[in-house]
């Protein structure tokens, strides 16, 4: 069963952390929701970046068709995840002679290695695919190695925009191979949830962060509620994950869609 654990709310004028709450007045409060917007906002601008904990490569081109490439290389390790515009994405991780594709059209999901195969469904239970997916995804060496670079990436590169996309990519991993801390890490973690102070002049216009921050705390709210309220009927607990990821990750191309940092296209 999935499990999930708020470390951080967002509320009106306060910061509500794991340490405790901040408190402030307006002005204080509102400068301060400013100095940390800004940062998180540069932190996701970034397309391009070396993780100063392991030295892999981290980057996030266009594509002439409108997508996304997010991709992360590592001595013999590449992953390569094109997202599109519709939400659809195409998957790559190969390293050390194993090769493991995953595509995503509409609410299915194909897993495929080695002549294997397997679908999920995204939008109902579907144990029986989430144990195909367990069958062709065991044992495979470029899923190990990259979840364990994973593991050992710093906070700030999997902050960056290319890194949102691949930190998503391994939760969404985890949740096919039925581990549960994957949500536990994902939302609220710093910087990807965002401790952020509510907009007090609520007649300003947001910004592209700002909206991507609401969109990623109300998709995380949602899973928290969707979790609690399917609790005792197996293999929905991963239909409250997958929709949970993929809004959070339709948020991250609205993002990417509305700011104006440049992006190279291939």
């Amino acid at each position: 069963m999935l499990r999930v654990r708020a470390a951080v709310v967002c509320v009106m004028g306060w910061v509500l952390t794991a340490s405790g709450a901040v408190a402030g007045s307006p002005d204080v409060v509102e400068a301060f929701g400013a100095r940390s917007l800004q940062a998180g906002a540069q932190r996701l601008e970034r397309a391009e970046v070396i993780d100063g904990q392991t030295g892999a490569e981290l980057k996030l081109t266009g594509r002439s068709d409108g997508a996304l490439q997010a991709s992360l290389t590592w001595t013999d390790l590449e992953v390569r995840k094109v997202v599109q515009p519709s939400g659809g994405f195409h998957v790559r991780i190969a390293g050390r002679r194993d090769l493991v594709v995953l595509v995503r059209s509409g609410d299915r999901l194909r897993i495929a290695r080695n002549g294997q195969t397997a679908l999920v469904l995204l939008t109902q239970a579907d144990e029986e695919g989430l144990d195909q997916a367990q069958l062709v995804l065991a044992g495979s060496h470029a899923i190990r190695a990259f979840r364990g670079l994973r593991s050992r990436m710093s906070s700030e590169s999997l902050a960056s925009a290319p890194g949102v996309s691949i930190d998503g990519l391994d939760m969404l991993i985890g949740i096919l191979l039925g581990d549960p801390s994957v949500t536990e890490r994902g939302n609220p973690r710093e910087p990807r949830s965002l401790s952020r102070v509510s907009r007090i002049s609520a007649h300003v216009r947001a910004t592209c962060y700002e909206e991507y921050e609401a969109e990623v705390c109300a998709a995380w709210d949602d899973l928290s509620a969707c979790v609690e309220s399917v609790k005792w009927y197996p293999g929905l607990q991963e239909v409250c994950a997958f929709t949970w990821l993929l809004r959070a990750e339709s948020a991250w191309f609205r993002f990417i869609a509305c700011s104006s940092f440049p992006l190279k296209v291939q």
